[in-house]
């Protein structure tokens, strides 16, 4: 299980800075990932998206046999679902946040149940397995990343009173995610019971 996460790690991260750095026509910093959808090679968004719901449904099924935590292997589980649903209903185009349609709905509401799942699940699971130093660290990384994330995007949805770094910050959160996700397929025979 361990390199099929390791691997749908990788493989979600390439796909995800490629994207980036091929699609010229938004900013990584302004623009969410979801949206390079909406680009020359957003078929990259949803390889990345399915890619890491692999490698979140092997971490879940890792976590199980261990029988550390019930409750973080089911967050786990929902953050799989939540970027697998994510990737098959892409994000609107930019700049529609006022009049969202059924499949950029579907896909924020599935994002935001993966995204508050896996927080939950990393600190779930860290209380779980308390002796491990980094996983810990990584823990307050994730929960950092992701409040600097929902900041940002509250503001972008509301009040747009803050720069337009949304798109960095998902990026920030992401990657700690990821990082969280890789340290945890790694270090699992040493945490688990």
């Amino acid at each position: 299980m361990k390199k099929l996460v390791l691997a749908g790690v990788g493989v979600g991260t390439a796909a995800f800075v490629i994207s980036d750095v091929v699609n010229r026509e938004m900013s990584p910093v302004g623009e969410t990932i979801s949206r390079f959808v909406n680009t020359g090679a957003g078929w990259l968004v949803p390889l990345g998206l399915v890619a890491i719901a692999v490698a979140a449904a092997a971490l879940t099924v890792a976590v199980a046999r261990t029988g550390t935590s019930r409750a973080g292997t089911w967050l786990l589980g929902l953050w799989s679902a939540g970027l697998l649903l994510a990737a098959i209903f892409p994000a609107d185009p930019p700049g529609q946040w006022d009049n969202p349609s059924v499949s950029e709905s579907v896909h924020g509401f599935s994002a935001w149940v993966a995204f508050a799942a896996f927080t939950a699940a990393g600190v779930v699971l860290t209380r779980a397995w308390p002796k491990d130093a980094p996983l810990t660290g990584a823990t307050y990384v994730l929960v950092s990343g992701m409040i600097l994330f929902v900041v940002t995007l509250v503001d972008v949805m509301v009040a747009r009173s803050l720069p337009p770094v949304v798109g960095l910050t998902e990026r920030v959160a992401i990657a700690a995610c990821l990082g969280w996700m890789a340290l945890a397929a790694v270090r699992l025979p040493r945490t688990g019971r």
